[in-house]
């Protein structure tokens, strides 16, 4: 590849040897030093590639052994410059465009960052923007080193970053640490209270005295397991004692959630109808956007889907500017109404999904009763969900 490109920058011609002594002639312009490259045989001779003064100096061996050869075609820049010499404002134009590649290569239009899911990208965007790492920034300037430790410095929760620069594209590669496993300080002087209201299904107490037992009700702060132990009660001299209480306390809770289901509602119904508009963001402009030739919108009721594309000659150097799509959907909002059992099902639907959403992983449901109630324009739902899980919180003792 590279080879090719430095032939066609200095100019090469394409010819046609024939005669009977063609062998000769080859191993004449090998001994000469004469480099040929694409040899190719065909029923009117031979084909060869030779540059310009390769060319010239292959006269002779055509002249010791009676070989002709003929011109099949001129490639590379010099013969391109000589067709059209004449025409200045091209070859400037043409000139001025490499020149305009190879300065915005030169900078820096896209960074993008791969890996970590609990640090938002936008905060470390946010972070490398101030440290001077943005669109447009020369790249030659970028201590990726420096600028990496300064991002371990900035996050903790970072265990490892990486920034590289390929082409054009800046790519910043992060690791996250594991989250870090509760230390409990021993130490420190506690009481264990309700972090929730419940009824108590177990408790399992290592240290500290416990205050309640299976089937008491408690509520949300109430002491669950004290931390201050009364010693010597019984030999009349009492000295209290204070320790780090811990145990497991497990209750079951109830966890009421209500919601209605309209029986009528309305839909959108698109028509097919779309009308696209398109606009650049110059980045090294300061993001301005320039809108291209579009018409208006003629629709009074519309969706809107905004797609961003950067192109790019390969996936190393994407250009410096952002081709921005707005398809406009039409639709007619249409009335509807469901049927008794459709809103059931959709009440399941949107229960389930609540559950999931609103209660943790490591908590057990052990039970969903659920009562529908029907109106003349809504389904009403009211479900009470009994989960078993953990209570107990500790709080030091002032």
């Amino acid at each position: 590849m590279i080879l090719n490109l430095w032939q066609f920058a200095r100019g090469y011609v394409r010819l046609r040897v024939m005669g009977f002594s063609i062998e000769r002639f080859l191993n004449m312009a090998t001994y000469r030093g004469i480099y040929i490259w694409d040899v190719e045989r065909t029923p009117e001779g031979v084909h060869i590639s030779v540059s310009i003064k390769g060319f010239r100096r292959l006269m002779g061996c055509s002249r010791k052994t009676k070989c002709r050869t003929k011109i099949i075609s001129k490639r590379g820049i010099p013969f391109i410059a000589h067709r059209y010499r004449k025409r200045k404002f091209l070859l400037g134009g043409i000139l001025f465009f490499v020149l305009m590649l190879f300065a915005l290569s030169s900078f820096v239009w896209r960074v993008e960052i791969v890996g970590g899911e609990d640090i938002a990208h936008e905060t470390i965007l946010t972070f490398l923007d101030e440290q001077g790492l943005r669109t447009g920034t020369f790249k030659h300037r970028i201590d990726t080193r420096s600028l990496a430790r300064e991002l371990l410095n900035e996050f903790p929760e970072l265990s490892w970053a990486d920034i590289h620069t390929r082409g054009t594209r800046t790519t910043v590669m992060i690791t996250e640490s594991l989250p870090p496993q509760p230390i409990i300080d021993r130490q420190t002087p506690a009481h264990v209270v309700a972090a929730h209201d419940g009824l108590i299904t177990g408790i399992a107490t290592s240290s500290g005295a416990p205050l309640v037992r299976q089937n008491d009700i408690v509520r949300q702060g109430e002491m669950l397991v004290s931390g201050m132990l009364e010693l010597g009660v019984d030999t009349g001299n009492p000295t209290t004692m204070y320790v780090h209480a811990y145990a497991e306390v497990w209750a079951r809770r109830y966890h009421p959630i209500e919601f209605a289901i309209p029986l009528t509602y309305t839909e959108k119904v698109y028509t097919g109808r779309t009308t696209t508009h398109r606009s650049l963001e110059l980045l090294f402009a300061g993001n301005i956007r320039v809108n291209l030739p579009r018409g208006g919108i003629s629709f009074e009721s519309y969706d809107r889907m905004t797609t961003h594309h950067q192109p790019g000659v390969g996936g190393d150097y994407p250009l410096p500017f952002i081709l921005v799509t707005e398809i406009y959907s039409e639709f007619t909002p249409t009335q509807r109404s469901r049927t008794i059992e459709e809103a059931r099902e959709m009440a399941d639907r949107i229960l389930t999904n609540r559950i999931l959403r609103e209660f943790d992983f490591g908590i057990d449901i052990i039970g969903r009763d659920v009562e529908l109630f029907e109106t003349v324009d809504a389904l009403h739902v009211r479900a009470l969900i009994t989960t078993h899980e953990r209570i107990d919180m500790q709080v030091p003792i002032e």
